[in-house]
Parts: structure tokens; C-alpha cells; sequence
């Protein structure tokens, strides 16, 4: 696996180096482990060379701790504070901050005076050349705020570099350039030799450093090239070798591996759940030491969730070296909601309560499920059902008692209290005595790290002054911060990225992502440096970082035998659907056949098993509960639509979950439509309406409407936003109701009987068994004596009528839900002796079209509708309800 690291290790030992006195330098710390086992692998009883990564070299050379992130950031700004009158706050700082940082670290790491490069971008020379000349500075606004912000970077430069050198710390670049400015002190010294093995794209910096030391004979350097593309000039990825074949001594290592034979194949993948299948596919058919011998290699990072639920089983020992990023771990979005919790109680709880998604959030997030208890299950079920949009913390807190949940609802005294807060939190949960799941406390570990370190630096500056800001700062932080996984590099498959495979070689290579804009990654805008004075100063552009790309993809396969580059083909937002143009060049440019292929995923077309479910003592027990309690039309219409819905509805009393509102939904719409018309009608039942009740009803509507919108949405507002526009609707209904009765009123005579009317009747089925109809019918009213049973709908319906041969179809048929259920009405009102003489009207009231008229029943094309629709109709719902009370017809899913 590792064969240039064999050949450095063998050729140090046949130079009898003595490596008491000698240091090894690697580009990182993942080699280090590689060198160790080879060492003692080809030798005994030696003492190991002192190794080091290139930054820890920098940071021992020029005395400073390399300080990055968010401890960067906030001595940037404290020196942007420093040079301006006016700054802007820390939240606008860090858009576009951390950019500058990232161009003050390619100024110091390149050597070039920063000066030079600095004072050039705020030329009037520069300016003019853009202009052709013909730009008058001072009357530009433009021009005139690209000088006076490059004048504030300019200045930040040189204020960070001083307060930095003050406390012995300095960025990366910064530090890289005072080590290299010690080479001398360093040559007059000559105590250490240095071995610098496998780098390849050095800054001034290092190239300064290292270089001199080669030049000196303080140093031995180790390349690791093949002659594919070190020789050819227009191959990439030679391209800083070649570069430095004037400032060092012969490459003498150049191998000649890439020209082998290889098995080469690139396949075509839709994507990320695709090419996770596809790896794991392969990785199933090979042997437990080819395994030993693959390296899988993620060129995107995204995808590591998807393989990992992918790996096949043959996979006993999996070594990980890449990082998941604290952002996709499932604790990451509780935290959130906590950060959420205090953003919203700022924005939209007027300072002082909580919104009540992100109490429910934190209360019922499925990774902290085992902490949840009576107290919080409680509190979450009375937010839903009494529409609490907006909760105050005492009552949060009296609610969750002894809840360890209970502490996050509390409004701190100032950002750094939150901080403080969620670190001992989390604390005390990780040290709690029930948690067990090694995972979660692997994951809490990290989090507390992450708040530990916004903790401290909140201490030392005031700079966060709301919550929205201080989520954008963490949200930054838990983007880099990566949890590192356990395995076992020497054993099993090795899971990568890209940088990680430096200095190693594999047998077996299976890359996934190889696709163009992540292979590389092409323009990258992180940069406030334009790309022609980048090239001008000699600082990299995004051509040279293409260069560092191809050398790490090419040094990966030189030494393989087996290569297997995987790209997604889908164009989505994730890609452009085109793979790496690094597997065109291998395809036109070198010698190797690649065999291309797309990978299709198989569907076995196996038939749908049915559903049945056997109708058990215990249902039986339920269904005559149901039976004997009552049968509503509704239910009736459910077993007609899904049988299966019906049993769960009905035997196991599964329904929906009740959510909290926060704008009027449909269901409240028509409750309140309902509320508000019973109440308003209620005082005039049994009695001729006239046009003066109507005015009387119109003068009380608002205050009804008013009281059931508060009844039905508790704590909702109705006097802004959606919920001002569904008050409107709801109220634009009643009106229309009510107009639709006056004019009825007005022309003809209008007594409503009942509302809302609940009805409880016995009905023997044709097997001689007695159940029970219940239901609740929303009108009965008389238009000229004429008995009318109406239901409201919100909707419209067109005609609906039977045909008394075909009256069987309404109890058969799922799309005769309102023949159905006004038939079932007629029962209703029927069962009453004193009624059956009486002709009737079943109708739907279309309530949300006031301009139509209702919808009236039609039995064989007639609208008057006597007693003789209940004996007509009195078998076949008997049969419906005798067959669900059957033991023996189970309940099947329908096609």
C-alpha cells in the first residue's frame, strides 16, 4: 500500500542516517502512522527520527501558535475596530472578513511585500488602466469605494500583524513567512538534518525555507513523481515540479508507474444514493485481502452518510480518516432550535415569549426522546390543541417540572449568559447518569467544545449583540468543525478524501464525485483579489490550485492497478451532470484504455403483496363498541374509501396528530363558519323570519364571528397577516349565508327548526341484530311548510341523484359520499314516528358560493323525497354494516 513511503524508509536506512539528529517532515499527520509501522517493519532496535507536520515545523520555527477560525476572526475585527471611525458590526464583519483574512494568508505565504501588493490595488494607475484613462476618480462612486475599502484592509493588515506578534500568534501564511526569514539563524546552527518527504505544491514560503536548507545540506528532500507528468510540459500536474528544477538538486526518485497496465473504468451514476449502491457492489465481490489493498476515496464529502449506509457486509474493519461535519449529525438540529428559540423570541416574541415550533422542536427531538416525560409530552399536547403560537416562560417552566428540558426555556440576561447556560447544559447531559449511547455522548463532546470555545470569546470582546448574529457565528464554526472517526488505519478498507491518500499508495481505487466543478474545483471566488493582479503578484489563482488537484489525483493512480472513477449524471443543483475533465485527458492523452460505463439501478418488478388483516376477537369487541355506540355516516363513507383506514380509525383510534395553528386551517375555517351561524341563528328558531331578525343577526355578526375564531384558534391573532385574510374569508361565508336566508326570508316563509341538531337512532339490520346511527345534522329549516335537511360544504357539487334500481351503488362506491350521508340523514329524521308522513328536501348548503343555489338530492330525477327512501335504502346499508361486522370478511387494502 505504501510503496513511496518503503522507498524513503529503505533509502534512509542504506544511508546509515543518523536519526538521533534528524527530523521528517511530512505535508501532514496522517502519513506519520504509515512511517512508523515501515520503519520497524525493515529495521530493529532503532530509535525513530523526530516527526512533524510542515505547520508544526512553521509554528516551532518562528515561535507563534497558528490560530485560525473564530479566534481569528475576532482579533481581525478588534484590529478593524482599531482603523476605522465608523465599523461596521460584527455580523456585516463576517461577510466578507474572513475573505480578507484568506488573502492576507496567500500575501504572507507568497513572500511578496504586502505593501506592494496592497498599495497596488488602491492605484490611480490601476484604476486608470481600467478606464483606458478617461475615469475621473473623485466623481466615481464606485472606484471611490473600492479605494476606500482597500485602504481599511490595508491598514487592518499591518494593526492584526502587530497584535497578533504581541501574543505570540499568528494565521498560517503569517506564520509561514517568519519561519522562513529564520533559514539563516537555522543554517548557522546545524544541529538537525531534515527529511522533507512527498510535497509537491510549495508556497514562497516554504520553498524559502525548505530550498535553503537542501542548498545548505541541512536538508534531504523526497519527491514523489512519475514521469507521465513530470516530463511532459503540458501536463498539469508536474507543473511546480518542473518549476523547481532550477532551485533544487536533481530529482533522482522519479518513477515510472502510470504507464503499467491498469484497469481503468469510469462509470456513469445517478446520483449520491447511486453511486453508493454502485461502491458497494463492487466492494461485495472483492476478497478480504484485496480489501486489505482498496482505498475508497470520497471527492465530495456529502456523500459519506450515503456510503456508510451502503457498505456491504464482507466489511469487517473500515479505517475512516475523513471527518463527518458537525453540521449533518442529527444532534445539530436540537441545537438549533435552541439558537432558533431565542431568535424568534427577539423577532417575533416581542422580547419575552417563545414560538411555539421551536418548543416543540426541542421537546420532541428524536435523538434526546429517551429525556422526554410526562411533563413535556403534556406541555407539547396543550400547545397543539390550544393553538399557544406563542408561550411565556414561566409558564414553559412551571409546565416541565422536573424536566431536564426546563432550563433551555429561560430568557438569559445577555449573549454570553445563553453561551455560558448551554455549555454547563450540555455538560450535565453528557455527564447525566442515563446517558449510555456512546454516540450521542461522542457528538454532545463536541458540541460543548464548540460552545466552550464561543465562551471564551465572548469574554474578551462585546462585539455580538443579538442572537441572529451570534447563530451566523456558530452556524459558521459547527460548518468546519469535523468529528474524526476511530478505526483502524493499518486494517480493512481505508474511506477517505482526496488530500488524505498523500504519501499513499493503493492496489485498488475506487473514487466516488469525479465529477467537473468537485475535480477539480475549478473557479472558486474566495478571493477579494482579482485574478489578474493574482497573476501579476504571483499569488495562486485558481489555475495552480487545478494543478495541486491533478498532481494528488495522477500520484493516487500511478502505482494502482485497479481504477474505478464513479460521477453523478444527473445536472441538479449539486453538479453539473459532466465528469472530471482529468478522466477525458487519461482517455485522450496517455496510453491506458478506459472502459466507460453507466450504471442503471435494477428494479425486480415483484408483485404487491395484499393487505389483509383478519378481524380478531378483540376487533370484533371493538367494532360492536363502535356498532352499538353509534354509526356515523362519515365512518361509513371511510370503510368505502379504505378499509384499512376504517380499522385504524375505528378499532385502533389512530388518527391524525393534532398540530398547533398558526394560520386558520381549512377544518377551524369551517368550524368557526359553523360556530358563528349557530349562535347567530339560535335565538330565532321555530319562528317566520323577517327582514328586521335579519338586521338584528347582522348587527351581532362580528362578535360571533369574533368569539368562535378566539374559541376555535386560542391564542391566534386575527388582526394581521394570513389570519386577518381567513378572518375576512370567514366572514365574507356568514354574509353570504345570511343573504342568501334574507332574500330567502324576504320571498317566501323561512323558519329554521333546528341546528346542529344530534340525533341517536336504533336500526335493525336484515340479520335481526340492532345497532345504533348517530349524527349530528347541520340545519333543518321549512321554505313555505316545505321540510328542507341540510348539510353545509365548503365546496361545490354538481347534481347528485340515484336511481332507486341503483340505490345498492351508494353503499358500494367511495365516490357516493353525499348521497350517502344525506340518505343517512333521512333515517335520521325518520326514525321519528311523527315525521315519516312528511316529504323532505335533502340538501347541500354550497357555503363558500353564495350565488348558488342548493344542491338538492334527486331520486329518480325527483327532489321531493318521502319515507320510501328509508325502506328502499334500509337493505344495502344493512349489508354494509353487517359486513363489517362479519368476522369472517377481513380488511383489505383496496387496489
Amino acid at each position: 500500500m505504501a510503496q513511496f513511503i518503503q522507498q524513503v524508509v529503505s533509502d534512509l536506512i542504506e544511508k546509515n542516517t543518523n536519526f538521533l539528529n534528524t527530523i521528517l517532515i511530512l505535508p501532514g499527520k496522517r502519513p506519520m502512522l504509515f512511517f512508523k509501522e515501515e520503519f520497524q517493519r525493515q529495521t530493529n532496535n532503532v530509535v525513530l527520527p523526530e516527526m512533524k507536520s510542515i505547520e508544526e515545523l512553521m509554528s516551532d520555527l518562528s515561535g507563534l501558535e497558528i490560530i485560525s477560525g473564530i479566534n481569528l476572526w475576532f482579533k481581525a475585527y478588534k484590529a478593524y475596530k482599531k482603523v476605522v471611525d465608523k465599523p461596521d458590526t460584527f455580523e456585516e464583519f463576517i461577510k466578507w472578513g474572513p475573505t480578507v483574512l484568506k488573502d492576507f494568508d496567500d500575501i504572507d505565504a507568497s513572500l511578496e511585500p504586502a505593501h506592494k501588493i496592497l498599495d497596488y490595488l488602491v492605484s490611480v494607475e490601476r484604476i486608470n488602466q481600467w478606464g483606458e484613462g478617461k475615469i475621473e476618480i473623485g466623481k466615481n462612486d464606485v472606484i471611490q469605494n473600492h479605494l476606500t475599502f482597500w485602504g481599511i484592509v490595508t491598514k487592518i493588515y499591518f494593526q492584526l500583524q502587530k497584535d497578533l506578534l504581541e501574543v505570540k500568534q499568528g494565521y498560517a501564511g503569517m506564520v509561514f513567512r517568519i519561519a522562513s526569514e529564520k533559514v539563516n539563524e537555522i543554517s548557522e546552527n546545524r544541529s538537525s538534518h531534515y527529511i522533507f518527504a512527498g510535497f509537491n505544491a510549495l508556497t514562497k514560503a516554504e520553498q524559502g525555507l525548505i530550498f535553503r536548507l537542501e542548498k545548505e545540506n541541512l536538508a534531504t528532500l523526497y519527491w514523489d513523481a512519475d514521469k507521465y507528468y513530470y516530463e511532459n510540459p503540458n501536463q498539469e500536474a508536474g507543473a511546480f515540479l518542473r518549476k523547481y528544477k532550477e532551485k533544487i538538486k536533481p530529482i533522482t526518485t522519479i518513477c515510472d508507474d502510470f504507464s503499467q497496465p491498469k484497469n481503468i473504468h469510469t462509470i456513469g451514476v445517478a446520483k449520491q444514493v447511486g453511486q453508493a449502491k454502485y461502491v458497494a457492489d463492487l466492494i461485495a465481490n472483492l476478497s478480504e485481502d484485496e480489501i486489505k489493498k482498496t482505498a475508497l476515496i470520497l471527492a465530495d464529502e456529502a456523500i459519506l452518510p450515503a456510503i456508510l449506509n451502503s457498505l456491504p457486509e464482507n466489511i469487517s474493519y473500515l479505517n475512516i480518516s475523513m471527518g463527518i461535519p458537525l453540521r449533518s449529525v442529527p444532534l445539530a438540529q436540537f441545537f438549533k432550535s435552541i439558537f432558533e428559540l431565542q431568535m424568534n423570541r427577539e423577532k417575533l416574541g416581542k422580547g419575552s415569549l417563545f414560538y411555539f415550533k421551536n418548543v416543540v422542536q426541542i421537546l420532541e427531538n428524536k435523538t434526546l426522546s429517551n429525556y422526554s416525560s410526562d411533563e413535556s409530552r403534556n406541555l407539547v399536547n396543550d400547545i397543539r390543541t390550544q393553538n399557544r403560537i406563542f408561550n411565556s416562560e414561566n409558564s414553559i417552566q412551571k409546565a416541565l417540572g422536573e424536566s431536564i428540558f426546563k432550563s433551555l426555556f429561560h430568557i438569559p440576561s445577555s449573549i454570553t449568559t445563553f453561551i455560558h447556560h448551554l455549555k454547563n447544559w450540555t455538560d450535565e447531559l453528557l455527564h447525566h447518569p442515563t446517558m449510555n449511547d456512546l454516540l450521542t455522548k461522542e457528538y454532545l463532546f463536541f458540541f460543548k467544545k464548540v460552545f466552550n470555545q464561543l465562551h471564551e470569546n465572548l469574554l474578551q470582546v462585546n462585539d455580538i449583540k443579538d442572537y441572529r448574529t451570534l447563530f451566523l457565528l456558530y452556524n459558521k464554526i459547527v460548518s468546519a468543525e469535523t468529528i474524526a472517526f476511530i478505526g483502524e488505519p493499518l486494517r480493512g478498507l481505508q474511506l477517505m478524501g482526496l488530500l488524505e491518500t498523500r504519501l499513499l499508495n493503493f492496489d485498488n481505487i475506487i473514487m466516488t464525485s469525479v465529477n467537473d466543478e468537485i475535480l477539480p474545483l475549478g473557479r472558486q471566488n474566495n478571493t477579494f483579489i482579482p485574478y489578474d493582479i493574482r497573476k501579476q503578484m504571483k499569488l495562486n489563482t485558481f489555475t495552480e490550485n487545478d494543478s495541486i488537484y491533478a498532481y494528488h489525483f495522477y500520484r493516487l493512480i500511478q502505482r494502482a492497478k485497479n481504477a474505478y472513477f464513479i460521477y453523478d449524471t444527473e445536472a441538479d443543483g449539486m453538479g453539473s451532470g459532466e465528469k472530471s475533465r482529468f478522466l477525458a485527458q487519461i482517455k485522450f492523452e496517455s496510453n491506458h484504455t478506459i472502459k466507460e460505463t453507466f450504471a442503471a439501478p435494477s428494479f425486480k418488478s415483484e408483485p404487491l403483496k395484499e393487505i389483509i388483516v383478519p378481524k380478531t376477537n378483540e376487533t370484533m369487541n371493538k367494532l360492536w363498541n363502535w356498532a352499538n355506540y353509534g354509526i356515523s355516516p362519515s365512518s361509513l363513507s371511510t370503510y368505502l374509501r379504505n378499509p384499512l383506514d376504517f380499522y385504524e380509525q375505528r378499532v385502533f383510534n389512530v388518527n391524525e396528530v393534532e398540530e398547533a395553528e398558526e394560520t386558520v386551517s381549512a377544518r377551524t375555517l369551517g368550524n368557526i363558519v359553523h360556530g358563528a351561524l349557530e349562535e347567530l341563528y339560535l335565538p330565532y328558531l321555530n319562528r317566520i323570519l323577517t327582514e328586521y331578525d335579519f338586521k338584528e343577526i347582522n348587527n351581532k355578526k362580528d362578535q360571533a364571528l369574533q368569539t368562535h375564531f378566539r374559541k376555535e384558534y386560542k391564542d391566534g391573532h386575527l388582526d394581521k397577516g394570513p389570519n386577518y385574510l381567513i378572518y375576512k374569508i370567514a366572514e365574507k361565508i356568514v354574509d353570504g349565508v345570511l343573504t342568501k336566508d334574507a332574500k330567502t326570508a324576504k320571498e317566501n316563509e323561512l323558519i329554521i327548526m333546528t341546528l346542529e341538531s344530534k340525533h341517536e337512532v336504533d336500526f335493525t339490520l336484515t340479520n335481526g341484530q340492532h345497532v345504533k346511527l348517530r349524527g349530528i345534522i347541520d340545519r333543518i329549516d321549512a321554505v313555505n311548510n316545505q321540510i328542507r335537511i341540510i348539510d353545509y360544504k365548503t365546496g361545490y357539487a354538481k347534481d347528485i341523484g340515484v336511481k332507486t334500481e341503483e340505490i345498492d351503488l351508494v353503499y358500494q362506491k367511495e365516490d357516493k359520499a353525499k348521497q350517502l350521508q344525506l340518505i343517512f340523514y333521512a333515517h335520521l329524521f325518520y326514525a321519528e314516528q311523527k315525521n315519516q308522513n312528511k316529504e323532505i328536501e335533502l340538501c347541500i348548503y354550497p357555503i363558500r358560493f353564495p350565488k348558488k343555489e342548493l344542491i338538492k338530492l334527486k331520486v329518480d330525477n325527483q327532489t321531493l323525497i318521502d319515507f320510501s327512501i328509508v325502506e328502499i335504502s334500509k337493505e344495502p346499508m344493512s349489508k354494509l354494516i353487517e359486513e363489517i361486522l362479519n368476522q369472517e370478511v377481513p380488511f383489505r387494502q383496496l387496489d
